[in-house]
């Protein structure tokens, strides 16, 4: 077994999109530049990222300067006029915002493999020494800079949070005046360097912005204790008790191969096969294009809260999503749910900008009750409590800045993890899974002395072990006869996983009542291998 703090952090949430009227190709490097870059700084004194790498930036005291943002109207998501031959209307509502707030005073870390911190774009609000290199060779200074020209991904994020508005430079961020602070953590790869960006500042850090994730692959994949600690100890102690907030990608597994069979189907994905982004603390965030639309990357999963928009892959009208781009340049070519997450930290900026006594759990609740219900005739969409919505392509809806800025405004706080109330139940039905597609094995936990009248989050343990776990559908029906889908029948590409006491998270019952009878159901969904129900866990948080 590796040890946990060598352990490989996961990759990064970006897809490669190609497109003739883009300014290039690719969403994980640099890109090609939508607007000239200077030449690099290569004298003696400059800063890098370390003993050889190729990219050196000078240090100097340049004026900010001031004017309209010439790249302010391409920038679709932030306010969609048509303008990328999208639907109008299709965007997060950011410029709407604006009236009310740039993100003053909040302050978002970004979590990458490098950030670009000295770009004119992201500099000015970038908090002075805050910044931390994890890479060998500059461990320890505020400078967490790219070594490398196909290491943009952490600029584009950053830059699509909070890069400056008003600048005369190129566009802005959603949260153009939130204050910046950079870990370039994944330059390490290790879970204990991961954990500490997680945990580092959140005294005076609001969001932790992770566009990174496990492979897409169908498979499950497990997160190592150091992860969970830091998580749990962010939501519970962040902030002076309010707790950290902590935003995801969701996934871009949507169609991440194809079937070698009659219609070449595609091999799919779920955000709930993901360790990372199926538990409690954590803000899974999906993408839609510039129709509202899923689109071909898209993951579904019960764990998602909002989605936001990014990249149109479609091969007749590609889009992809304005932001900085290394050596002070910009691009619009960035794509994937590493596009979507970053929009919203920056909304959570926002909110918290106006409200910054918000906790981690007011946050999620905002968030979903102040969603725009995208795509509205998408089949997918189910009643949910409190009037809302859910689908499990879309979560909630798309995020809604201007609607979750003036609904911060006026909310009551519910408290932080101290007030959250949790409810387990614990079954061992130890009961074979019926070898036959459509049957499927049930068991029932009453959750009647639970007094939680308010859901904010549950969690399902399944330890179900069976020849090939891809064969496994999951259900879980709560006491309102909503259905939580958990788990598909599906192909992997190179084996599934194993259900060991895996968890599931759901956002799907959110505002339910605890009370009544939980129902899994697992079903078989080809025959020949065989399976059992052993145990399963029913972990209801709330209010």
């Amino acid at each position: 077994m590796i040890p946990q703090a060598l352990r490989r952090i996961p990759p990064l949430r970006t897809l490669a999109l190609c497109a003739s009227l883009l300014a290039g190709c690719g969403g994980g490097g640099g890109g090609a530049p939508a607007t000239p870059a200077p030449p690099d700084a290569a004298a003696a004194g400059t800063l890098s990222a370390g003993p050889g790498c190729a990219l050196r930036y000078a240090l100097t005291d340049s004026p900010l300067l001031a004017g309209a943002d010439p790249l302010l109207a391409r920038q679709w998501h932030l306010q969609n006029t048509g303008q990328s031959g999208g639907t109008p209307g299709e965007d997060a509502r950011a410029v709407a915002a604006w009236a009310v707030t740039r993100g003053e005073g909040a302050r978002v870390a970004v979590i990458d493999d490098s950030i670009e911190v000295l770009h004119p774009a992201l500099r000015p609000n970038v908090v002075e020494g805050a910044s931390y290199s994890y890479r060998e060779g500059n461990r320890g200074t505020p400078w967490p800079l790219p070594c490398v020209e196909d290491e943009g991904h952490g600029t584009a994020v950053a830059g699509i949070v909070a890069a400056r508005d008003g600048d005369a430079e190129g566009g802005a961020g959603v949260a153009p005046r939130a204050s910046l602070v950079a870990f370039d953590a994944l330059a390490s790869g290790t879970d204990a360097d991961i954990a500490d960006a997680l945990t580092r500042g959140f005294d005076a850090t609001q969001v932790f912005h992770n566009s990174w994730g496990s492979p897409d692959d169908g498979a499950l994949h497990p997160t190592g204790a150091a992860f969970a600690a830091a998580i749990e100890s962010g939501i519970a102690t962040g902030r002076g008790g309010r707790g950290a907030v902590y935003v995801f990608s969701a996934g871009n597994g949507g169609c991440y191969g194809r079937r070698p069979t009659p219609g070449n189907p595609c091999l799919t994905d779920d955000s709930n096969y993901d360790g990372y982004v199926n538990r409690r603390g954590i803000v899974a965030v999906c993408a839609v294009d510039d129709t509202g639309r899923q689109p071909g990357y898209g993951e579904t999963g019960a764990n998602l809260t909002v989605c936001a928009p990014s990249s149109n892959t479609s091969a007749a009208r590609p889009v992809g999503v304005t932001s900085p781009a290394l050596r002070a340049a910009w691009r619009d070519d960035f794509t994937g749910t590493s596009a979507s997450a970053p929009m919203v930290s920056g909304v959570v900026a926002l909110m918290l900008s106006v409200r910054p006594e918000l906790t981690w759990r007011d946050v999620r609740l905002l968030l979903a009750q102040t969603a725009r219900r995208n795509d509205p005739t998408d089949p997918g969409w189910e009643p949910a409590a409190d009037g809302l919505a859910f689908n499990h392509k879309y979560g909630f809806g798309v995020v809604d800045a201007q609607a979750a800025v003036a609904a911060a405004r006026a909310w009551t706080p519910v408290g932080g993890t101290a007030a959250l109330r949790t409810c387990r139940f614990d079954r061992s039905p130890n009961r074979a899974i019926p070898d036959a597609p459509g049957a499927a094995v049930t068991d029932a936990i009453d959750a009647g002395g639970c007094p939680i009248t308010k859901i904010e989050w549950v969690e399902v343990r399944v330890t179900a072990p069976h020849q090939y776990s891809g064969d496994l559908r999951i259900r879980l029906t709560s006491p309102a006869s909503r259905v939580s889908r958990l788990a598909e029948g599906r192909i992997c590409a190179s084996g599934c996983g194993d259900y060991a006491d895996w968890p599931f998270g759901s956002m799907r019952h959110l505002g339910e009542s605890a009370a009544g009878t939980w129902t899994l159901s697992i079903a078989d969904t080809d025959a020949t291998a065989t399976g059992t129900l052993q145990t399963w866990s029913l972990v209801i948080h709330g209010r």
